[in-house]
């Protein structure tokens, strides 16, 4: 049974079952990377119900156990891991058909209009709630791993040059994910980059901060991503287009505006921070300079 066919079958079963049994339901159609990668007992947390409600369900459509239900999504996840490959011939066909210019001009276009949806009122409005978490933060960590790691590399860099409590979560030497073992709490914040197919340990990084009570700001595609269940706020950008690799632009995008707001927002003198920086990067010379 694949992941359809057993989708269709819960969906044929619903109506006759029980009512615990059928929130066990709602929550594996409506949250498919959930189920792909949490266990049953947080599964049943979020869905409200005893993890015992998780095999019932199984057990109704003639499966073993739970774990039968989380192997067809696993396997639909590691079949999507492949989405890459086949997107390769539509865009040498499409190269093929219209040209190098055109191809060109409607991946840019396409990436435009991903920046403007991600600009609409809601996602503005979640980016200055957000920027209000990370200002008030003790120590602001950036979460970013595989392709969503530049984009929390790049908030870390440029809130760096007015902040000195943000730290940069990264995977050389385990390093970054040690300093997470320290006292973490609501105080905190976690600026935390996700995009699918979403990346294992960043789920699970999230989820250990926010059972430490560390708020948590998400920049994720899906508003049923694991990352943006778990964040107070997330800010939702778009990421597909002609080609065979999504773009990071809106993604990076977002991460300047909140960097931005939160200098033009702050209590202290971003202006002088941010000349200081600048002169000891010069002095320790990290820039070229043709003197």
């Amino acid at each position: 049974m694949d992941q359809l066919a057993l989708c269709q079958a819960i969906k044929a079963q619903y109506e006759s079952l029980p009512k615990q049994v059928r929130q066990a339901a709602s929550f594996v159609l409506d949250h498919p990377q959930e189920v792909a990668v949490m266990s049953m007992r947080e599964q049943a947390r979020l869905a409200g119900i005893p993890p015992s409600t998780m095999t019932r369900l199984a057990k109704r459509l003639g499966l073993k156990g739970y774990d039968d239900i989380r192997a067809i999504f696993v396997n639909a996840v590691r079949a999507k891991g492949y989405e890459y490959g086949s997107r390769v011939p539509a865009l040498v066909e499409m190269k093929q058909k219209v040209g190098e210019t055109s191809l060109l001009l409607d991946l840019a276009n396409t990436t435009t209009d991903h920046i403007r949806a991600s600009c609409r009122d809601d996602n503005l409005a979640a980016m200055v709630r957000a920027a209000k978490i990370l200002s008030g933060a003790r120590d602001i960590y950036c979460l970013g791993l595989r392709s969503s790691f530049p984009v929390a590399f790049h908030f870390c860099h440029v809130a760096s040059y007015f902040k000195n409590n943000v730290h940069l979560v990264e995977g050389a030497g385990e390093s970054g994910i040690m300093a997470l073992m320290g006292t973490l709490g609501p105080k905190d914040a976690l600026l935390v980059c996700s995009l699918s197919p979403y990346s294992r340990r960043s789920v699970a990084l999230t989820r250990y901060l926010s059972q430490q009570k560390v708020k948590i700001v998400a920049i994720s595609d899906n508003a049923s991503s694991p990352v943006a269940r778990l964040a107070g706020e997330a800010i939702l950008v778009k990421k597909q287009t002609a080609s065979f690799f999504d773009t990071l632009t809106p993604a990076f995008m977002v991460s300047e505006l909140l960097a931005a707001l939160m200098a033009a927002t702050s209590k202290v003198d971003v202006r002088a921070l941010v000349s200081q920086t600048e002169e000891k990067l010069w002095a320790m010379g990290e820039w070229w300079s043709v003197d």
